[in-house]
C-alpha cells in the first residue's frame, strides 16, 4: 500500500487486491445492469453509481492526485474483474481513467485543483486522435471540430479532446473542456460494445483555459516514468483486460449453458467429446495468453519503475504482443460459439453480449495486427 502527501493529504492508494475485491463485492449489482446498458447505448445511472462508488476513473492516476497509479500489469488485472461484471463499465471506465491518468500527471497545479478539486474521482471521456483543432487566444485556446468514439461522453462531466493547432507550424494539445459546452450526438448504433455510447462529440468554439490544456510532448510533471509510455503501451493493461474478461466471462457462462442444453435428440452439450475437447482447449488458450500478456506487461513496470531501458523495439515488442492476445483469446471463444445453438443468440442470453463484445475489442487501433507486420519487420531486419 503506497501514501503519499497530494492535493488530498494523506492520500493511500488502494493495491490491486483490493481493488479486484471490490468489484467481486458488488458483481451482483454490475451484472444486474449489463442488459439495460445494451438497451440505453450508455451506462444507466445506477451503472455510473457504482463506478463512481469503487472510484474506477481513479485507478491509473497518480497518487499526487488522488489515484491508486496502478501499472500495467495491474491494469489488466483490474479490468479483467471489470469486464468480466460489466462489459459497458469496463470499456468506459478505462476512458475515465486513461483520461484521469494524462490529466492527473500532465496538468499545471491549478487544472489540477480546477478538475479535481470538487471531484475527487471525475468522469473524463477522452480522444486519442487529432481529429479538431484549436487557435490560440488570451488566457487560453478555442476549439473547434469533431471526435468520434468519445466512449462515456454521455455520463461524463469532461471530455479530454486532442487538437492540432490551426497555423502554419502546428502543434499538439490535450484540451479539457465540460461536456455541458459542447454537443454530444447519437450517431453509436454498432453490433458490440453498444452499451459503451462511443458516440461522437462536437466543439464550436469552446474556450479552455491554459490551466486545462496539456503539450503532450513534454514529461510528465507526476506519477513518474509509467506516464511518459505512449499511447498504445499505456492502454494496453486495460484494452486486453476487457478482452481476457469478457472471453473468461463467455467460458464461464458456456460450462453452465452446456449442463442443461441439448440439440435435437443428441443429447447434452456437455456430453460431446467435440465440445469438451473445444472448450479444454480454448481454456487453456485463454490462460496462456493471459499469462504472457501480464509477463509482458510487468517486464515493461520493471523498467519504468526502475530507470531501465524501453527503446522503439520494446514498444513494438508490447503492441504486437497486444494484437496476438487480443486475437488468439477472441479466436478462442469464436471456436465455442458455434456449438452453442440458437438459444446463444437471443439477447436474454449473455453468450451472446460477451461474444459480441470481444469482437468489438479486437477491432480497437491497439489491438491492430498491423502491429505483428511491424515487429516482423523488426525480426527480420535483425536477423
Amino acid at each position: 500500500m503506497t501514501m503519499t502527501t497530494s492535493r488530498m493529504g494523506s492520500h493511500v492508494a488502494r493495491p490491486i487486491e483490493q481493488l479486484v475485491s471490490e468489484i467481486s463485492a458488488l458483481h451482483s449489482q454490475f451484472d444486474a445492469t449489463a442488459a439495460e446498458s445494451e438497451e440505453l447505448g450508455d451506462a444507466p445511472q445506477g451503472l455510473v453509481d457504482l463506478m463512481r462508488q469503487i472510484r474506477v476513473p481513479m485507478i491509473k492516476a497518480p497518487i499526487e492526485a488522488g489515484g491508486d497509479r496502478l501499472l500495467l500489469a495491474d491494469q489488466c488485472r483490474y479490468f479483467t474483474a471489470l469486464s468480466y461484471s460489466n462489459a459497458t463499465a469496463a470499456w468506459t471506465g478505462f476512458n475515465h481513467a486513461g483520461a484521469a491518468a494524462a490529466a492527473g500527471s500532465r496538468l499545471s497545479d491549478e487544472g489540477i485543483e480546477l478538475l479535481f478539486g470538487s471531484d475527487p474521482s471525475p468522469f473524463l471521456a477522452a480522444v486519442a486522435l487529432p481529429t479538431g483543432t484549436f487557435t490560440r487566444v488570451d488566457g487560453g485556446v478555442l476549439v473547434n471540430g469533431t471526435w468520434n468514439y468519445a466512449s462515456g461522453v454521455r455520463h461524463a462531466d469532461w471530455a479530454m479532446l486532442t487538437a492540432i493547432e490551426a497555423s502554419e507550424t502546428p502543434s499538439v494539445t490535450l484540451a479539457v473542456i465540460r461536456t455541458a459546452d459542447a454537443t454530444v450526438h447519437g450517431d453509436w448504433n454498432v453490433m458490440a460494445l453498444k452499451g459503451t455510447g462511443s458516440v461522437s462529440i462536437t466543439a464550436k468554439d469552446v474556450f479552455v483555459p491554459t490551466a486545462l490544456t496539456v503539450d503532450p510532448m513534454e514529461p510528465p510533471k507526476r506519477g513518474g516514468a509509467i506516464y511518459g509510455l505512449n499511447y498504445p503501451v499505456f492502454v494496453a493493461g486495460e484494452n486486453l483486460g476487457f478482452t481476457f474478461g469478457a472471453c473468461t466471462r463467455f467460458i464461464d457462462e458456456l460450462v453452465v449453458y452446456a449442463r442443461g442444453k441439448s440439440r435435437g435428440f443428441d443429447g447434452r452439450l456437455a456430453d460431446r467429446g467435440a465440445f469438451q475437447y473445444e472448450l479444454g482447449r480454448s481454456s487453456q488458450q485463454l490462460r496462456a495468453v493471459q499469462a504472457h500478456a501480464l509477463a509482458t506487461l510487468a517486464e515493461v513496470d520493471v523498467a519504468m519503475e526502475n530507470g531501465g531501458e524501453f527503446n522503439a523495439r520494446h514498444e513494438a515488442g508490447v503492441t504486437a504482443m497486444t494484437a496476438y492476445c487480443t486475437e488468439t483469446a477472441v479466436a478462442a471463444i469464436s471456436r465455442l460459439m458455434s456449438f452453442a445453438g440458437a438459444g446463444a443468440l437471443f439477447n436474454t442470453s449473455p453468450l451472446q453480449r460477451c461474444f459480441r463484445d470481444a469482437q468489438g475489442s479486437a477491432q480497437h487501433l491497439v489491438a491492430s495486427n498491423q502491429s505483428l507486420d511491424k515487429y516482423g519487420a523488426i525480426l527480420l531486419a535483425d536477423a
